[in-house]
């Protein structure tokens, strides 16, 4: 996100929908890390420029619907996205966190849905981020409008990993490195994939849809097998 000092969002469009596609869709990534320009991560939505679109209830429903839709191309990403997360990481920046696969903390980050002071609520998913978050904690967070800090964060498993903020961008590089450097990026994505067949798809259509994967890659290891046969002398 790009709107220091805070990264503030003044839409809840926050990014060009075809360009953040096409980004994730690049055959040469194996992973990506998400980051705020400057101090912060994200402190969320910048009230005054908010403010103008409550009156247009239509607009402002359709411009909710998009920006699900850009976290939804990030929570289903077909490589591993982290959230490399310092100072301010509130509202929408926090929803925005969510939707990544990893986050990573600075000890000084501070998380937050400040929304219901405002009596409003999440409104791009937050609510339903029991996947990462056990209810009871998620209630606490939103309906309490409290800021936790980085400790509590990763004790209720909001974070993932804390380090110093000098350090959280190599650790952050270090374990994406570890995760993917290995692998081509076409197992990468074939395992993303099954992954993400298994929250959008009946069962047994993902467990084909697995079976198919891995056939596929069990091909390109005959091939690879017999390519090196050939060359040798």
């Amino acid at each position: 996100m790009v709107n220091p000092p805070t990264n503030a969002l003044v839409h809840p469009v926050f990014a060009e929908k075809e360009e953040l596609r096409s980004f994730l869709d690049n055959r040469e990534l194996k992973a990506v890390i998400l980051r705020g320009e400057g101090r912060h991560f994200c402190s969320g939505a910048d009230p005054e420029s908010f403010a103008g679109s409550f009156r247009d209830a239509s607009a402002l429903q359709d411009a909710l619907q998009s920006a699900k839709e850009l976290l939804q191309l990030i929570s289903f990403a077909p490589i591993p996205v982290a959230a490399m997360i310092s100072g301010s990481c509130l509202g929408g920046g926090l929803e925005i966190a969510l939707a990544c696969h990893f986050r990573f903390a600075a000890k000084t980050a501070m998380f937050g849905f400040p929304e219901c002071s405002h009596t409003l609520m999440p409104g791009m998913g937050g609510t339903l981020a029991s996947r990462q978050l056990l209810p009871r904690h998620l209630i606490d967070l939103i309906l309490s409008g409290r800021m936790i800090g980085a400790a509590e964060a990763l004790q209720m498993g909001l974070v993932d990993f804390v380090s110093p903020a000098k350090k959280i961008e190599e650790e952050a590089i270090r374990f994406l490195e570890a995760l993917t450097a290995s692998h081509p990026p076409k197992l990468i994505r074939a395992v993303m994939r099954s992954i993400h067949n298994g929250r959008r798809m009946p069962m047994e259509e993902a467990l084909a849809e697995e079976t198919r994967l891995f056939c596929e890659l069990a091909q390109d290891v005959v091939t690879m097998e017999s390519e090196q046969k050939s060359v040798k002398p």
